[in-house]
Formats: structure tokens, sequence, C-alpha cells
């Protein structure tokens, strides 16, 4: 339950193609079951936990969450934390208490109770299969009151002309990977969602909320708030209008092409107070538009702009604007001590809701008649490369393409690992597989076997910053994707007219790498794929 560090996935590199429990009927939703907004304290609470669990300060960890529940946040995230902090220090009675307090204010993910590592020796207590029956019982209500999935009719695999075979395959897959949440619509319908023993509850999607933020920014073109694409941040916060940061316009934050200086984890941003207010303090090290550098930082800016252009906080500009709409209530985000919500992470939501956006954004931007958001936008953000420097990039989501890309390891990604202090046994071996196109497929397996320890993976990736994979592609994307770290993935695939959703809790249960489920999309595409015949 832990708060992640936020690195770029490798596979977002490649586009990963391939890569209260008592009855509300007569009465208004308890705490247990409320959803929007946590009070900024409670959110900084769960970050200065986190921090200090990282550090190994466990009583610090521990303290912190205690204050913020006694000062009345009584938010299950917060004590389902705490309950995670609680058992690391081995003190499993306390564990068990704030998960009973869990479910007093509405703990809906049995899933996590029964898989979550760091649970274990709490589920030895007697009384534990009763708290999962409340979990049980938690998440049926939530999922009634806030009608989570309305909207969607149903269909069944034949109906929807999907490989029965190829989706025994990904069910098997994503258990095994330590899936919360998948769901799939085809041709406009709901195939199956599936919770591997658990049940549909908020998910954090990580960085596949940058696609939400994308879709503030459309929105606002389409009212005319924001002029378009190319209107400079200064429009917005006119301490920018000079130097390089006067050239910084809105698209350039959209496709991480705005030069504003950023590390590849967001360790720093959760240190700070006010996460628009350190985007805007800090420096544009490069011409904006001159290369891809993945950039939390410059995200977090757009949380800012649309508040700014809407007059409203993002996440309340989003809930009228698009949830509403679409008949989404259950939903959280993140904000950061100063109130503003997160726009490199921070938004939990069901995969069935998500995917409600996703079949939305199939339609051309229409939801049962009315027109969300305009086909014009989708295109921009979705339907081509957004710059020059590597053609899976849209706008905040991912292109994907089926055949034909090829990945190459630069040396210089390679040098400048080893500036940077990364092992050398490593690097010598992935020397072997350097400035080598290879096709996509089969990049990520050398990749990893090359680097030996995939729990290197991140470290690579951030010593080798600012430099990144070199990508070709022939042929036009067939979709796009939203794409966050522990394998959240969020498919939108056009040609095939196929929804795909994938979300994980990260549990622990399984190895980061293991998580983050490459096989993913290419798994989903095998379901609507023609079985090769034999010659």
């Amino acid at each position: 339950m832990s708060r992640r560090v936020l690195f770029l996935p490798l596979c977002a590199l490649l586009a990963c193609a391939h890569a209260s429990p008592a009855d509300t009927a007569s009465r208004a939703p308890s705490p247990a079951l409320s959803s929007g907004r946590l009070a900024p304290e409670a959110t900084s609470a769960l970050t200065r936990s986190w921090l200090a669990q990282r550090d190994g300060d466990l009583p610090k960890a521990q303290d912190e969450l205690r204050r913020a529940w006694d000062a009345g946040h009584h938010a299950p995230e917060l004590a389902r934390t705490a309950a995670n902090v609680a058992a690391e220090a081995k003190d499993t009675a306390m564990a068990f208490t704030w998960l009973e307090r869990a479910l007093d204010v509405g703990y809906a993910d049995p899933g996590g109770l029964l898989h979550a590592k760091a649970l274990a020796p709490v589920r030895e207590l007697p009384g534990y299969d009763a708290l999962v029956e409340r979990a049980r019982k938690n998440a049926r209500e939530a999922r009634n009151t806030w009608g989570v999935g309305t909207g969607l009719e149903k269909s069944t695999p034949s109906e929807a002309g999907l490989s029965e075979p190829a989706l025994a395959a990904l069910l098997k897959a994503a258990e095994d990977s330590g899936s919360a949440g998948l769901v799939l619509l085809r041709h406009g319908k709901l195939v199956g969602e599936w919770y591997f023993g658990g049940d549909t509850h908020r998910i954090e999607a990580m960085s596949a909320t940058k696609g939400m933020v994308a879709l503030a920014i459309g929105l606002l073109i389409d009212e005319g708030k924001i002029p378009s694409l190319d209107t400079p941040v200064s429009a917005f916060f006119p301490e920018w209008k000079d130097g390089l940061k006067g050239q910084v316009t809105v698209r350039h934050l959209l496709n991480h092409t705005s030069g504003l200086a950023a590390n590849r984890s967001a360790l720093d941003i959760y240190a700070s107070n006010d996460f628009v207010r350190y985007a805007l303090d800090s420096e544009v090290t490069d011409t904006p538009g001159s290369k891809h550098a993945y950039n939390n930082k410059a995200t977090n800016l757009v949380a800012g702009i649309v508040e700014r252009a809407s007059g409203e906080k993002m996440d309340v500009y989003l809930e009228r604007r698009l949830f509403a709409p679409l008949g989404i209530r259950d939903f959280r985000w993140d904000t950061d001590p100063s109130g503003n919500p997160v726009g490199m992470a921070g938004l939990q939501l069901h995969p069935l809701d998500f995917a409600k956006v996703a079949q939305m954004l199939l339609q051309g931007g229409t939801w049962q008649g009315r027109r969300i958001l305009s086909s014009a936008w989708i295109h921009a953000m979705g339907g081509a490369p957004s710059q020059p420097h590597i053609p899976t990039g849209g706008l905040l989501w991912w292109l994907i393409y089926e055949e034909g890309m090829t990945v190459t390891l630069g040396s210089e990604l390679l040098e400048q690992a080893r500036r940077n202090g990364f092992p050398e046994a490593p690097l010598a071996r992935l020397r072997e597989i350097a400035d080598r196109p290879l096709p996509q497929k089969e990049f990520m397996p050398a990749f990893m076997a090359k680097l030996g320890d995939p729990s290197l993976a991140q470290d690579f990736m951030a010593k080798s910053a600012p430099h990144n994979l070199k990508q070709d592609v022939s042929g036009p994307p067939s979709g796009f994707a939203a794409i966050g770290q522990g394998g959240n993935r969020v498919l939108v695939l056009p040609k095939h007219d196929l929804v795909a959703v994938r979300m994980s809790d990260p549990d622990e249960r399984v190895s980061d790498e293991v998580l983050e489920f490459t096989a993913f999309t290419d798994l989903v595409l095998r379901l609507v794929r023609p079985v090769p015949t034999a010659r």
C-alpha cells in the first residue's frame, strides 16, 4: 500500500505494445462510502509516512498516520496503510486494529487482505476471515451505492468475437502477474471483469493518471478557455514570460518536451509543499521542443494551468465535465499539501469506470449519444506522434504499434549510466546488444536477460537519463494507451473496436518486474488476431 517512486516504467518508453458498513438505502452515504477528495493534511501524512518508511523509521511512519487519524482524517487508505506499517513493525495486534478501522470507514478490497505480503502474519490471527467478509460486503455496497460501471451493456466472449483460448491465456497471465482488476469491452459492450479473488475497488492509476490530465486540456480547448495547444504557459503564469520559460507551451508540457529540469523519479516532488509552485520555480534547461524527456514535474504544472483556465481545481473540473456525464461517481484524487490535485499520479478509480472513459474515447468522444470531447482532440492526443523524437509519444498517452517497431539501446545510455556509477558488470553485458535494432517483442527479454538482475532496471533508467531508447516504426499506430507504474494500463484500440484495462495494487505478492505485466498488450491483441494456420 505504500506510494511508489513514480519512475517511468521502461515499457512506457516502448508504449507497452507487446510490450461504513451500515445500510445506506435510507440516508446519505456514510464516510465509509464517500468518494472524492482526501484533505491535503491526510495525503500529506500518507506521503510523510511513506518517506519515513523508506528511511527505515517505522515509529515515525506510524506516528504520522496516527496523528492524522486522531485529527479526524478517517480515510480507509490511511488506516489500511497504517496496518501495513504496524505489520512491518511486527505489531500484528495493532495491524488488526487498523484493519478494523479501515473497514469501519469503508475499505473495500478483499483481495488486498487476502494477498498483501505485509499482512501475512496478521492473517494468522483469529477473526481475520471475518475482516475479509466485511471487505466483500463494503465492496458490494460501494458498487451499488455509486453505480460503478453503469451504462455498459454486456456481451459474451463468443458474441464479441474473442478467441477463448487467448482469453484463458490472458486471464492466467493477469492472475500470475498480481493483477487486481481486468476489464474488457468489445463493440461497446462489457465482455468481462475479473478481480482474482477480490472485488472492484478504487485503484491508484499511478502515471495512467496523466491520461486524464490530457483530457482536461482537451475539454478546455474545446470550450475555448485555452486558445490552442501552442498557448504559452506564460498566458497563465506571467512569471514565465522571459527566457526559455517564455518559449514553453501547453503542447510541450503534454508531449514531454518542455525542457523543464526534472529527475526520472518523483522523490523530490513528494518532498515539496506545493507541486505546481515547485514546477514553476524550477529551471528550463533545454530548448523547448528540442528533446523528449519524461517529466512528472511538467505534468503537475498542467494541473495549475487547468485551474487558471477553468477557475476550478482540476479534479473538480474533471468531475463536472468528464466523470459526471459518464456516470462515474466513486473516485478520489490525491492533492499536494497545498491542495493542488496531483498531475503525475494520484487518481484512484474503478477499472470499470476507467474502461468507460476509454470507450468514450474509442467512440470519438461521445457517450450515449452525447458529445463529451471533440474527435479532433482525441486524434491529436492519441492518433499520431506529437513530436519528432519518439514515435510512441502522444499527448500524455502512448501510441501502440502492432508490427514493424524496433528498439535500440544506444551506447550513449550505457556511457551516461557508467558516468553516474552504474555497475560495470551489467554494463558489459548490455554492450553486447548496444546499437543493434531489435524487434519490439525481442527487446525487453533481451534487455532484462543482459541486465541480469531485474531490480537494476529502474536504477539503469535513472542513471542513463536524459538519454532514451531509440525507436523506429513502420505504419500507423493502431491505438493508444495510458500507462502507469505497476503495469496499470488503459488500452484504446479503435482498429479492433476493443478496450482493455488492467490495474494493480502494490501489495508485494509478486516482484515489481512481474507486476509490470509487460506482455499485457500483446496478449490483448491475440484476442482478436486470426489464429495462424499450419503449413
